[in-house]
């Protein structure tokens, strides 16, 4: 038997998963540009927050700074290494003569789930927990009244932020369906937004999101456009973009501007983060490391698999898929249910099966898909179906992180 090993549990533990595959099949393993890329060492990290790109660093914008410094983090949804980079912001805010008791960290997620400390600690670190305060944006309660952009949007943004000495948002970047990329203004809205703002934002062309919307589509992508505007309004001081890797190591740092230090990470990333995918394969597997909070990537099926093959979609993480109840819940969930669930996913269209691989059944996440989606919690289960509908010889794609992987002939950086 041949051996390929997955990386699974992002934040809970970053272990591998062994699947074996008959010796007769051939395995084709997809790797972003990024897998050999050298993770970055303290000095580069120093220096990338040093030279800040179109602004001023933090230590040239914290000294003589008396009141809260605010330092934003995303959630256990997004894979960016913030505990990597935590340390040498406050360094410098050391260095600029600010003290502990001015900083808190507040979690910047628009109408997610709130963290708890266990989950503060997996993101920032165990030892900025036990230093500064970590709390939850609220998307209720507690704004600042912008105004509007100039696309009409209310802009009401959390106060304990825009009331701020000085904000600074760690945010990653990686590839996103709406907003064309994460990172930079996206950490403000929809991040420290109201709900009206986060809905407004998201709705804004006829009531819907933009029919070409696509990812890594920038330029005069209006709800990119949108967000980047919030931000400046918001005040954001310093804009901190995470490039990472398919085992979310730090490769690149861009901070500055909010809008030209995001741009160079996006750049950065693009290259990173670019696949190769195979084609005709029989089988497809699909990883949802490292954000399997958000549930399964489809798109390498979409491009690999040939007409009646296989997909294997693998969602190993302790803590399931997401439910985003603030955001659902306003937007036809509670229709959903009482309706049964209509409209249940076959999300690859050719494939003539389709089996979840994961570490704990969920009806709530059943409910999602069609009732002719199979799933399975034991490995051995899984290949005995494979080898009865592909034989002694099969192709087989694997992808280890779709969830970060594009393919770039499809889809060029308009930025």
């Amino acid at each position: 038997m041949q051996l390929v090993k997955v990386r699974v549990n992002e934040f809970y533990g970053e272990n591998h998963l062994p699947l074996e595959f008959p010796d007769g099949w051939e395995i084709s393993e997809v790797w972003s540009k990024s897998k050999d890329t050298p993770h970055m060492v303290d000095d580069e990290i120093r220096n990338a927050l040093d030279n800040t790109i179109g602004s001023e660093n933090i230590v040239e914008q914290a000294r003589g700074k008396r009141g809260r410094i605010v330092i934003t983090c995303d959630d256990l949804s997004r894979p960016t290494p913030v505990h990597r980079v935590l340390p040498f912001i406050v360094e410098q805010l050391h260095e600029a003569g600010v003290s502990d008791n001015q900083i808190s960290i507040l979690g910047s997620f628009g109408c997610h789930h709130p963290m708890n400390i266990d989950a503060f600690a997996r993101k920032v670190g165990e030892e900025a927990v036990a230093r500064f305060d970590c709390v939850n944006h609220n998307p209720y309660d507690n704004f600042e009244n912008l105004g509007r952009t100039n696309r009409g949007t209310p802009v009401l943004v959390n106060k304990e932020f825009a009331s701020a000495d000085l904000r600074i948002c760690i945010s990653g970047v990686k590839k996103h369906h709406w907003a064309g990329a994460g990172g930079g203004g996206k950490a403000v809205l929809p991040g420290l937004s109201s709900i009206e703002t986060i809905i407004y934002n998201h709705h804004m062309i006829e009531g819907h999101r933009p029919l070409n919307r696509r990812i890594w589509w920038i330029k005069d992508n209006p709800e990119r456009q949108d967000m980047q505007e919030v931000a400046r309004m918001a005040g954001l001081n310093i804009s901190v973009n995470c490039v990472y890797d398919e085992e979310r190591k730090l490769i690149g740092l861009s901070a500055g501007d909010v809008d030209a230090a995001w741009l160079r990470a996006v750049k950065e990333c693009y290259d990173a983060h670019s696949c190769k995918p195979p084609r005709e394969a029989d089988i497809v597997i699909l990883n949802s490391y490292p954000q399997a909070d958000q549930d399964v990537d489809w798109w390498g099926a979409n491009e690999s698999l040939r007409e009646g093959g296989t997909v294997v979609a693998i969602h190993h993480f302790p803590i399931g898929k997401s439910i985003l109840h603030y955001h659902d819940e306003r937007l036809g969930a509670p229709w959903k249910r009482m309706q049964g669930y209509p409209n249940r996913r076959w999300p690859v269209e050719k494939a003539g099966r389709i089996i979840f691989y994961t570490n704990r059944l969920s009806m709530r996440h059943m409910l999602e898909y069609s009732g002719k989606v199979e799933w399975e919690t034991v490995w051995p289960r899984v290949l005995e179906r494979l080898t009865r509908d592909h034989g002694a010889k099969a192709d087989v794609a694997i992808y280890h992180t779709p969830k970060l992987q594009f393919n770039p002939k499809k889809y060029p950086l308009c930025a």
